[in-house]
This record gives structure tokens, C-alpha cells and sequence, in this order.
């Protein structure tokens, strides 16, 4: 069962604490398993980012399920928001496997990344703590998670830095 307590993260104190190192082990140590969310600075721009993660999911036969805009739907609203993106996308095969042991973590799937900016220009790449997710429906070491853990980090550095 959720819990209806959220832990509150106060957003510049998170940025704060983002890696400035290019390796993925201080990516991953760096943050620990209790965060909902991991954000990870983009050196590229929101288009280009989104890009790289749309061609690195392809590029693994994953469906991509849709591409929200949020900056644009928020420009045609007449508001004004930094460029703002979300990619949804998954594998059936896998997350049918989660759902069938607790069909609760539907409301969590398909899967998604987030790209955006914020207001000094810099962008970000933010994506789901899979870890955490799947402690909360009661799905603790689970190969499936372990995997879609590590498949969500790979993409968003596989996206957000030069030559890799």
C-alpha cells in the first residue's frame, strides 16, 4: 500500500547535490536509494537531449508510446514555461511481468523520462528511481527492476553527455 506521506525535496538544494562527473558509479553513489527521482545535468540542449534519448530508446527496439511537449502545450495555453519535454516508453513483455505481481504498479508504467530546463539555461535530464518504485508496491529484488533500473540510467547517460 502508498503511503500518503511524500517526502518533500526542496528542488535547488537537489540540483545542489547533482555529480559533476561524467562517471557512472559516482552517478550512481552519489545518490542513494531513498530518492524518488534521479536528475542528471544535460550538456546538450532540451531538443538535442530528447533526440539522443529518442534514438538511444529506438536503437534498443523499445516502443516509444508518445512524446509530451510541455513547453508548447503551455505556449499554445498562452504561458509562458521553460522547454519542457517527457518520452514514454516501454516493453509489454517486460512490464506485464511487474503487473502481474502486484497490478498496482500499473499506475507507474509505461516508463518515462523527463528533459527540461530550468531557468538558468541549464537542462536536466530526470527519470524515476526504479529501486524505490518497486519497494513501494512490494517488488524488492526483482531482476525486472533491476534491469529497468539501470536501462533508465544508461539512457539518460547515454543522452546527456558527449561521445558516449
Amino acid at each position: 500500500m502508498l503511503s500518503a506521506k511524500k517526502k518533500e525535496t526542496n528542488m535547488e538544494n537537489f540540483r545542489n547535490q547533482l555529480p559533476k562527473e561524467n562517471d557512472r558509479k559516482n552517478f550512481q553513489k552519489k545518490f542513494a536509494d531513498n530518492l524518488f527521482l534521479y536528475t542528471y545535468e544535460s550538456q546538450f540542449g532540451v531538443s538535442e537531449t530528447m533526440s539522443k534519448l529518442e534514438q538511444n530508446i529506438k536503437s534498443k527496439e523499445i516502443p516509444i508510446f508518445a512524446i509530451f511537449d510541455h513547453g508548447m502545450n503551455a505556449e499554445k495555453a498562452g504561458l509562458k514555461l521553460h522547454p519542457n519535454q517527457v518520452i514514454v516508453f516501454g516493453s509489454p513483455q517486460v512490464g506485464t511481468i511487474l503487473m502481474q505481481e502486484n497490478p498496482a504498479i500499473s499506475i507507474e508504467l509505461p516508463l518515462r523520462i523527463s528533459v527540461w530546463e530550468d531557468d538558468k539555461g541549464k537542462v536536466w535530464i530526470t527519470f524515476p528511481n526504479l529501486r524505490s518504485i518497486g519497494e513501494r508496491y512490494n517488488i524488492q529484488n526483482s531482476p525486472v527492476i533491476e534491469k529497468m533500473h539501470k536501462l533508465l540510467l544508461d539512457l539518460a547517460i547515454k543522452s546527456a553527455i558527449n561521445n558516449r
